[in-house]
């Protein structure tokens, strides 16, 4: 994978992981990501803690800025692991597809919502799914 497919790969790749690292669902791609980022060297609780610290300094502070430069991290973290064993591209994109594949299951007509009225207000509780809303 020549400097151009690196970059093409890594760019969309650290912000798919920076808007996971912003998710619950941050605990279980977590474990994937250790294993892949560590390799067949490397230190797997070193790596997790690693991560957890870079989510923590994403989760402090979200600004544009902020987020700019813990995208720039994580680009920079996937470019060094791919470049140390290219063979990691292949896990990578296997994770990024099952992200994008549950992201991409969601659908805005499936929710399960629940209403009970008392003493003339309504109290919603959404349950499952998502709520768009639209502004007519």
């Amino acid at each position: 994978m020549n400097e151009l497919e690196l970059a093409q790969f890594a760019a969309p790749a650290a912000q798919t992981l920076l808007t996971t690292m912003l998710t619950d669902g941050w605990q279980l791609v977590k474990g994937r990501l250790v294993r892949i980022v560590s390799g067949r060297g490397g230190d797997p609780q070193s790596t997790g803690q690693s991560l957890e610290d870079l989510r923590q300094r994403v989760l402090a502070d979200d600004s544009p800025e902020a987020l700019d430069q813990r995208r720039s991290e994580v680009f920079a973290l996937l470019c060094a692991v791919i470049s140390r064993d290219p063979g990691t591209v292949t896990p990578l994109r296997e994770l990024l597809g099952d992200l994008e594949s549950n992201v991409a299951s969601v659908d805005a007509e499936r929710i399960s919502q629940s209403a009970t009225v008392r003493d003339n207000g309504v109290n919603f509780q959404q349950v499952n799914g998502t709520q768009n809303y639209r502004s007519s």
